[in-house]
């Protein structure tokens, strides 16, 4: 079944958590199932949004030289397989901080402890490089959903952290300002010709979600359907949300919202056949 967001307008943001199974059915589910607590505001789309600059990176175990903790403008994105780590899996682990290693434990099944051990292990070893400092003595501020912030631990500065998954792959983003990723894969069995417009639509409207944290603000999906892979919006008293569609492979879309307008990225793993700034890719 498509996936098709029109029916429900206007909608209503709420949180939108991407699974290890069908990220578009739950994205469906949260949607329809919505409930504003309080009156919302229409947002209104900014067609202008610029592209910003792609920087590309190999995803290697060196971290590269001269890429530093993301400013004002600047957004980091990490992709990769949930099996790949900079370090052995046993010196990674040893990262964790005990409530880490307590909710990996309390996972239900392997392969999403693999999944959180993996993600955790690369975003401490990330940050650990970004502010010169050892993995293990990362302060990760967690509230449980992987929306994550650390402060550097000598100037203060302060970065926002937001991880999703799809399927066998973890995608990180790391900024300056608050930001929310979603990543929505297509369920199984769907159809081969189904279109992607629903799918990018919904990934938006996570990406949006996330950030937000639950706030009834009211979405006509017309403003989602863009044909340009970078818009903003206008959310009322919740103020201008930046979005940028990613390139994944196949029919998995993906989208990054943000507080402030972006002007760079650093992107880490995506290979040259993907490019930053079409649409569809």
């Amino acid at each position: 079944m498509p996936l098709d967001l029109a029916p429900l307008a206007p909608l209503t943001l709420s949180r939108v958590r991407d699974s290890i199974g069908s990220q578009a059915t739950n994205s469906a589910n949260a949607l329809q199932a919505a409930q504003p607590a309080q009156p919302v505001r229409t947002a209104h789309a900014i067609v202008s949004a610029a592209l910003p600059q792609f920087v590309s990176h190999p995803l290697t175990r060196h971290y590269p030289r001269g890429v530093a903790a993301p400013r004002a403008g600047e957004l980091h994105l990490w992709r990769f397989r949930c099996e790949w780590l900079p370090v052995p899996v046993q010196e990674g682990e040893v990262w964790l901080s005990k409530g880490e290693r307590e909710r990996a434990r309390l996972h239900p099944n392997s392969a999403l402890r693999k999944r959180f051990v993996s993600a955790r292990v690369v975003t401490r070893w990330i940050v650990a490089n970004l502010f010169d400092c050892h993995p293990q003595a990362v302060d990760l501020q967690d509230d449980g959903n992987e929306k994550l912030r650390a402060r550097h631990p000598q100037d203060g500065r302060g970065i926002t952290i937001d991880i999703a998954y799809a399927g066998i792959w973890i995608v990180i983003g790391i900024a300056s300002a608050t930001l929310g990723l979603s990543v929505v894969v297509p369920s199984p069995g769907a159809a081969r010709d189904e279109p992607p417009e629903g799918s990018r639509r919904c990934a938006r409207y996570g990406s949006l979600s996330n950030a937000l944290r639950y706030a009834p603000v009211n979405v006509d999906p017309d403003l989602l359907s863009s044909d340009g892979v970078a818009c903003a919006f206008d959310l009322a008293e919740h103020g201008r949300w930046h979005v940028l569609d990613l390139p994944m492979s196949g029919k998995i879309r993906a989208a990054v919202a943000l507080a402030q307008p972006v002007t760079q990225v650093h992107a880490f793993g995506w290979p040259k056949a993907l490019v930053f700034g079409e649409s569809g890719a």
